[in-house]
Formats: C-alpha cells, sequence, structure tokens
C-alpha cells in the first residue's frame, strides 16, 4: 500500500504539470470510488462540480497518505490511493494498453500553454481500496485531516511521545493508526524502529523520551529519503509518469526476514503483528523489552 514517500512523490511528480491548469471536464467510470463530503443530492452535474469541473488547480497539498487538490472554485479534492491506486498523467500519447483499464475517474485538464492540446489525468486502482472524495471547501479538507494524527515526516519527539502515551498497544501497531501518526504504514514502520533500535513489541505509551527522540529522527529521515528515491515499489506503485521508485533497494529489514542483519549479522526474525508482517533484529533491538510489550 502506498504510504507517505509514495504520495509525497507522486504530488511533486504532479504538481508542476497540473497546477494552473483547467479542468475542462470529469468522467466518472465508476461511481463507487467517488464519495462527497457534504449532504447534498448527487447528480452527475453536482458530482463532476465537487471534483472541479469548470475551475482551476489552483495548488496540491498533502497530509500522510492522502493527497489534495485545491481549487480556483474554492472546492477541494482528496485522493486516496488504497491498495493499488495511482494518478496517471497522459500528455502526448495514450496510456500503454495496459494501463487504460481500471482507469475509474478521468479529469480532461487544459495545461496553463495556451497552445497546448488536453491533457488526462487518470485515476487508476485495480483493487478499488482507493477513493475521490469532493470537498466543499479547503476548510472542509482540513477539518477531515484535523482527525489524523500530525505529519510523519515532520513529527518532532514531543508530538510523538504524546501520540504514543495514548495507546498500550505495541508502538509497531501505534505507528500504523493514522489517527495517532499520519503517514507510516507497514513498510516505514519496520525501516523507522529498526533505525531507532526501538523492538516492534514495546508497549508504545512505556517509550522513553530518548527513544522516542531516536524514533521521531529515524522517522524523518527516512521518510524523506525515500521521497528523493520516488518511494518504494514493492508491485504496483508508479509515480505519475508511469516510473517505479527505487527506495526498496535500501530496505534493511521490510521483506528480509531471515536474512542477516546489515548491522550485526544476526538473522532478521519475522512474525505478525495484529495481522501485519513485522520484521525486526533481536539484537540491534532489544528482545529485552518483549515480555512488558505484551498485548495486556
Amino acid at each position: 500500500m502506498p504510504e507517505l514517500p509514495e504520495v509525497e512523490h507522486l504530488r511533486r511528480s504532479l504538481d508542476p504539470w497540473i497546477v494552473g491548469a483547467e479542468i475542462l471536464s470529469v468522467l466518472i467510470r465508476r461511481r463507487d470510488v467517488v464519495h462527497l463530503a457534504e449532504q447534498i443530492e448527487k447528480t452527475s452535474r453536482v458530482v463532476e462540480e465537487s471534483l472541479g469541473r469548470m475551475s482551476r488547480i489552483v495548488a496540491t497539498h498533502r497530509h500522510g497518505k492522502q493527497l489534495g487538490i485545491e481549487c480556483s472554485s474554492g472546492r477541494a479534492i482528496i485522493v486516496q490511493l488504497g491498495m493499488t491506486g495511482g494518478v496517471l498523467l497522459e500528455r502526448d500519447a495514450p496510456l500503454p494498453l495496459a494501463l487504460q483499464t481500471h482507469c475509474h475517474v478521468v479529469w480532461t485538464i487544459q495545461p496553463k500553454a495556451p497552445a497546448a492540446q488536453p491533457w488526462k489525468l487518470h485515476f487508476r486502482d485495480p483493487r478499488r481500496f482507493g477513493r475521490i472524495t469532493g470537498h466543499a471547501s479547503m476548510e472542509q479538507l482540513r477539518a477531515s485531516w484535523a482527525q489524523l494524527g500530525p505529519d510523519a515526516i515532520t513529527i518532532t519527539t514531543s508530538a510523538l511521545l504524546g501520540a504514543l502515551e495514548r495507546t498500550s498497544r505495541p508502538v509497531k501497531s501505534a505507528l500504523l493508526d493514522q489517527t495517532l501518526i499520519a503517514g507510516v504504514g507497514n513498510i516505514y514502520a519496520d525501516e523507522a524502529l529498526f533505525f531507532a533500535k526501538v523492538n516492534p513489541l514495546q508497549v508504545a505509551r512505556e517509550i522513553t523520551r530518548p527513544q522516542a527522540g531516536r524514533l521521531s529522527q529515524a522517522l524523518r529521515s527516512i521518510l524523506a529519503h525515500a521521497v528523493k528515491r520516488g518511494g518504494s515499489t514493492l508491485r504496483d506503485y508508479r509515480d505519475a509518469f508511469n516510473k517505479a521508485g527505487t527506495a526498496a533497494q535500501l530496505h534493511a529489514v521490510y521483506g528480509r526476514a531471515g536474512q542477516p542483519c546489515a548491522c550485526c549479522g544476526h538473522l532478521l526474525i519475522g512474525t505478525r503483528l495484529q495481522g501485519r508482517a513485522t520484521v525486526f533484529c533481536p539484537c540491534c533491538q532489544d528482545l529485552s523489552t518483549i515480555p512488558r510489550a505484551l498485548p495486556r
């Protein structure tokens, strides 16, 4: 599932091409992936206007794993990629045949250059766990985002401690809770905990300030570096131009259960924590924390 780095890289790859463009039309091929935040009559015209028809794209935003598009009409759109979703920009040539299926929403946009031909922006999602939500205003969008935790790429030690002290779940489970910390998924939770030398089974509210300091720094550093590498492409994720990310080449623990730890040489342990595959080093991430950390 795309996490913060993949969504932020997608935003950055789209931004220079779509900001300032006018949305000429919106084609909705699957109505079940489109939602409106306001309780109004959902006619075709209303839904299309909620998704930006006949307005300009003013800016793009992101919080956690969610992409925001701000329109000149005052409306705003949230794009959630789910497990297999993506946004692809079609400019001078049609999308490859393999990508033309599962395009559930298509925006036709007129770019800023007056002589340019219209382009198309495709929301593609084979498994349909993603969604597009139209908001009446940026204030409404921000209110939606206020229900999420602080953004992980800028999280401070104090903010992290404040989030973790609210739960007695294992710290990895807390990192995956978007209402506590926004943007972290299974990949980067494993990676950040490893580099912070924190065991994933330690009770979240028992994390010390020094541990939280290492963990917040690891989150900021790992996420920022992954953004620069275009995110982690394990199978489905691509950016706006169908390019894969290369951050997976640097994963220290995720997906490496049974292989030697790059730091100490011990074999990495793979387990499942609340249904999620979890990998850690029994030497670098002190196992002595586990007896206190098991769910109570």
